[in-house]
């Protein structure tokens, strides 16, 4: 058995979907498990539709509800041709309108949007375009059998970026999706969504569809997952940044969770996880160019040694960088224990961090008001921020063992001013940290230092 994950730009419309229809086709031999994403920008429109609804503004989130519920019906009336398909699912979408038209109603009475109102409107992505799904695959002749993951991904109530519970989530996937694929049945299901104990739809954030794709085949024991999406793979760099990138074609678990975690789009940075602990496959494809072998992330000792020991050049904007001084030079793991303790205590988390024999630096992305955090860390000494910093992270099972890698990093960006650089606590990583503006320069530089 193999978990099939299909993103929204696989599915945006109805040429893209017949395409997914073919796709599956193509590997009902391998007894396919689909999960579906939402079509292309519905995700974005749904959560605007809340954020308006809460506002008071119930006419314009509705009128945003009409034009997203007509393209699915559009969608829906160009892939099906069977009238009781087509009566079936113009049923779903008219009751998901008419529930969501109730929630628009009480967020505008309301006021106050909850991050969990916030998920009840934005799981219907992913259920009326795997509903769509299903009847296509069902009108190519495909066994299919459209399954709500509120049967068996069962979660935490952390609303927004829900986790599994692993236990409940294996135990319902055998007991109830199992037995469907036995029977030669080809179950279509959602990412991104789950479901509490008593019942309310969740998320586990956002382009966490690849997430519940590893999930659900580490859980049933799947052979492959597979997740298709609109690039040949994972690449040596950014396409939009660097021309002339290439497709990796193998990488390690570890590998491909760095190259996540440091800024990389291609995958969910959890997506790794729960597939490592089970050894189990994965493959990136581009459901737009379906020949194309992709990139297989494998357990390290399955990946084919290379001459090479860069994979690839990922990049990560929006950062902050904080550099504490003691004011006093006490016992500095005091001032180390200080300030991890602080963001801990405010759920923030240094993405890279370097110390002196006293001063300690750091990094966080996302953080909208620094000087929050320079007041709450001013109690350990003097604060000095780098704001609008990026990092460019270089990944590869081979960099530690090549004497001249580190070498080559510094000659590539020999004009190029850094402020800060980690490397060693990862066996497979360096990180160097700049200006953000200084980005895509310095990755050209680094990719034609490497890969020209």
């Amino acid at each position: 058995m193999i978990v099939m994950k299909f993103g929204g730009t696989s599915n945006q419309d109805a040429a893209a979907m017949r395409n997914v229809i073919r796709i599956v086709k193509s590997h009902l031999a391998r007894k396919p498990l689909v999960v579906i994403s939402a079509i292309a920008r519905a995700t974005n429109e749904l959560e605007q539709v809340a954020r308006i609804a809460a506002a008071g503004r119930e006419g314009e989130a509705n009128a945003i509800l009409d034009r997203l519920i007509i393209r699915h019906k559009g969608i829906a009336h160009d892939l099906v041709a069977s009238r009781d398909r087509v009566q079936a699912l113009e049923n779903i979408l008219d009751e998901a309108y008419a529930s969501l038209q109730r929630l628009v109603q009480g967020l505008s009475i309301v006021r106050e949007l909850t991050p969990r109102m916030t998920d009840a409107i934005c799981c219907y992505g992913e259920r009326l375009s795997s509903a769509i799904v299903a009847a296509g695959l069902a009108e190519h002749d495909v066994p299919s059998v459209w399954v709500d993951a509120k049967e068996f991904m069962t979660t935490n109530d952390r609303f927004g970026s829900a986790t599994p519970l692993m236990d409940i989530v294996t135990d319902r996937l055998n007991t109830r999706v199992a037995p469907l694929v036995r029977d030669g049945k080809t179950p279509v299901t959602q990412g991104f969504i789950g479901v509490t104990l008593d019942g309310a739809y969740t998320t586990m954030g956002r382009e966490s569809s690849d997430f519940s794709a590893s999930i659900i085949g580490a859980a049933m024991r799947a052979e492959l997952v597979q997740i298709w999406t609109d690039v040949d793979g994972i690449l040596t760099a950014d396409p939009t940044v660097v021309k002339g990138t290439r497709v990796v074609q193998e990488m390690s678990f570890d590998e491909a969770f760095e190259l996540s975690w440091f800024g990389a789009k291609v995958l969910h940075p959890n997506t790794m996880l729960p597939l490592l602990e089970q050894q189990i496959p994965l493959e990136i494809r581009n459901s737009r160019n379906s020949d194309a072998g992709g990139t297989r992330v494998l357990p390290e000792k399955d990946v084919s040694p290379q001459p090479a020991p860069l994979k690839s050049i990922t990049f990560l904007k929006g950062l902050t960088v904080f550099t504490v001084r003691p004011l006093k030079r006490f016992d500095r793991y005091l001032v180390w224990d200080g300030v991890f303790s602080t963001l801990s205590r405010l759920g923030l988390q240094a993405d890279m961090s370097v110390t002196s024999e006293y001063s300690l630096a750091f990094a966080v992305k996302g953080l909208k008001d620094p000087e929050s955090l320079v007041r709450e860390l001013a109690e350990f000494g003097t604060v000095h921020t780098q704001r609008n910093a990026a990092s460019i992270t270089l990944v590869g099972e081979g960099i530690r063992t090549d004497p001249t890698f580190v070498t080559r990093v510094f000659h590539a960006l020999a004009d190029t001013p850094v402020s800060m650089i980690t490397f060693g606590a990862s066996k497979l990583s360096l990180t160097v940290v700049l200006e953000d503006e200084r980005v895509a320069a310095a990755v050209n530089l680094l990719h034609e230092g490497f890969f020209s």
